[in-house]
Parts: C-alpha cells; structure tokens; sequence
C-alpha cells in the first residue's frame, strides 16, 4: 500500500529525525566502583535504547540527575541488547553508550564514552567483554565524501579509542556489534505501519547505502585493531523494516504493530533481545 506523501517529505521526514537523533544525549552512570567481571557497552542510540520521554528529560535537564551530556550521565535502557547479553553471560554491565553519538563527525564522541569508562574504572582488569557499536550518525553527516574516506577516517578514529580500552581492560574481549538489517535489501524502507501488517513500501536508497557503509566502518576498525565483529546481517535479513508485524525487528517511523520498543526507527524490544542473544552465544 503507497502513501500518498510525496518522497521529498518522506525523506525531509526521516532527515529531521535522524538530525535530532543525532544531536541527542549521554550514558546511565554505571556504578563509580567498578565491579569485577564485568561487560561494558559504547555505542549510539540504537545501543542506548532510551524512551523518547527519557531521552527528553535529560535533555531539557528534567531528570533528577540533572541535564544529560555524554561526559556525565545519558539515559539508557535496561533491556536494550547489551544488558540482555550482559545478564545471560553472568556479567556486570556498566552502560557508557549515548544516543547521538559520533566518531569523525560534529557531536558527543566516543572518546568521551571511553574517558568516563576509563577514569571511573569501569573498565579494568575484571572486563571480561566490551562491546561497540556505531557509525551510523557519521554516514549521512558525512555524504558528501566517498565512501572510502569516511572509513578511512572511522578507522583512524577507531585505533586509538580500541588501544586505550585495551590497556584499560587488558583481559577483556572486544567485540565490534554490527548494525541488524534496516531496509529491505532492495532499497526500500516501509516507515508507516498503521494497520496489522499494512505499510508504505518507499523506495529510499539512501537509507540501503548508509547501512552497508556502516557495516563496513564497523568490520574495517575491527580487522584494523585486531577486534572481533559480530555480523548481524544474516540473522536479521528477513527482520527489517519491512518485515511482517511478528517478525519485524527495526521499527518504523510510525508503527504500532511491531510490538514493544522504545524509539521510532530503531530496534525494537524483539531485536533487542534477539541481538542480545547472538552476542551472548558468541
């Protein structure tokens, strides 16, 4: 079923909220002490998983820890993929991930993520895994250069943010997460999901191309820094934003059949915990 919108304001749509995704928060504060045997989490807003009411709070300085920001504290979930893996795998999970974030782009950096990890001895010799994850901020805030620069520079970006959590946390293993699938693989996106397993389907390119760039930032600062990559493609394929009500795993923009989730456009409560799941088993 075609909407009648025309694609210019599906794509100014989906521009203005990536646009104010990305220029959102920072991490739940994991405990000062830290904790042995612990799993500790970067990332950007699809590791975050704040609600949209959460992610507010913080940001108009409503939460009672104050205004959120990445050097200080930023709303997250607790049932988002990574605490999902965490409690499967018996571990501590200190949370530094922020919606927003970015590594070569304007924006909250995950060299920040990775000071307050640092100097709050969330990671440490007790690390046993830390997971990261993002990218896709810096695709579309970097369109004007060629795919091959912007992961020439995310990998520049990337080596020595992976050195210093290496140092920090000298047993633990590093696991570069990689994006779940988000459009149809065929260069649509179905955005509107009003009715039980009715939607538009559109075709948006753009979306399909910043995926499979953000897939391979992702794999190139994992083979460059001697990391692990978790590809969650495959197991994902037949879960995107297309998918039928009870398989769909990233959201859309407006969908009220796809079950519980925090965000529009993210993933939803079933691929957090599928996600969550495939990390655990690895």
């Amino acid at each position: 079923m075609l909407f009648s919108a025309s694609r210019r304001k599906i794509v100014a749509l989906v521009a203005v909220l990536l646009a104010a995704i990305g220029m959102v928060a920072a991490p739940n504060a994991p405990e000062a002490n830290a904790q042995n045997r612990n799993l500790v989490i970067f990332g950007d807003s699809w590791v975050s998983d704040p609600t949209v009411p959460e992610w507010a709070a913080g940001k108009l300085g409503l939460d009672p820890r104050g205004s959120s920001g990445v050097d200080t504290w930023c709303p997250t979930s607790n049932t988002s993929f990574g605490k999902v893996a965490a409690r499967q795998l018996g571990l501590a999970a200190h949370d530094y991930s922020c919606t927003g974030t970015v590594t070569i782009s304007q924006g909250p950096k995950l060299s920040t993520q990775v000071n307050r990890a640092v100097s709050e001895r969330g990671l440490n010799a007790g690390t046993e895994r830390v997971l990261i994850s993002l990218g896709f901020n810096d695709t579309y805030n970097n369109d004007n250069l060629p795919d091959s620069v912007v992961r020439e520079r995310f990998v520049n970006y990337m080596r020595p943010q992976v050195a210093r959590i290496r140092a920090a946390a000298p047993n633990a293993r590093i696991q570069f997460v990689g994006y779940p699938q988000i459009s149809d693989g065929r260069g649509n996106v179905c955005l509107f999901h009003v009715a039980p397993n009715v939607s538009d389907t559109t075709p948006f390119q753009k979306i399909g191309d910043w995926e499979v760039l953000g897939q391979w930032m992702l794999v190139d600062a994992a083979r460059a820094t001697g990391s692990e990559f978790i590809d969650l493609k495959p197991s994902t394929k037949d879960n995107n934003m297309c998918a039928p009500d009870h398989r769909r795993m990233w959201a859309g923009l407006v969908d009220f059949y796809a079950g519980p989730g925090h965000m529009p456009f993210h993933v939803n409560q079933r691929g957090h915990n599928h996600v969550g799941a495939v990390v655990a088993a690895s």
